[in-house]
């Protein structure tokens, strides 16, 4: 894996965020992007996340199983301090350029710990709708982490 990050700061700023943007190309050339709230890790550079709904995204992956996810620093607090004092203190948004692997039955495991994460929203109707049915799950390798290129900003 490429990268002056460490696997740390990846695991961190991940770990703020409610959702991740999943980047892949379709058929025309042209990139999608898909809104991804499930994604783990399970080491440094692996991982995975429930496929369930994407459709489009899926068939983009079987094609070129190249995708990018993306997140940013939630919250203002972290931008409006970062704007007042003129530097980033931590990275405010990372990019990692991964290969996917093999779509397969999620354990039960990795179902309960995804519900777990979940669960403050058990008692909407959207609970269920959603997430219910979450039993399968896409591996990806993380290839290249990069930063946000913020010239003088950046930490």
């Amino acid at each position: 894996m490429q990268s002056d990050i460490l696997w740390n700061e990846v695991e961190v700023l991940f770990g703020k965020v409610e959702y991740a943007s999943l980047g892949t190309v379709d058929a025309d050339g042209f990139p999608r992007i898909s809104p991804i709230g499930s994604v783990t890790f399970t080491g440094e550079g692996k991982g995975y996340y429930f496929e369930k709904f994407p459709k489009t995204m899926r068939e983009n992956i079987e094609r070129d199983s190249r995708m990018t996810l993306m997140v940013a620093q939630p919250g203002a607090g972290f931008w409006i301090k970062s704007l007042w004092k003129g530097r980033f203190t931590s990275q405010p948004a990372l990019r990692l350029f991964c290969r996917t692997g093999v779509r397969r039955k999620a354990t039960q495991t990795e179902i309960d710990n995804f519900l777990g994460k979940v669960s403050m929203y058990r008692f909407f109707k959207g609970h269920d709708l959603l997430w219910k049915d979450m039993n399968v799950v896409r591996e990806f390798e993380v290839l290249r982490i990069e930063g946000l290129e913020a010239g003088r900003m950046n930490p």
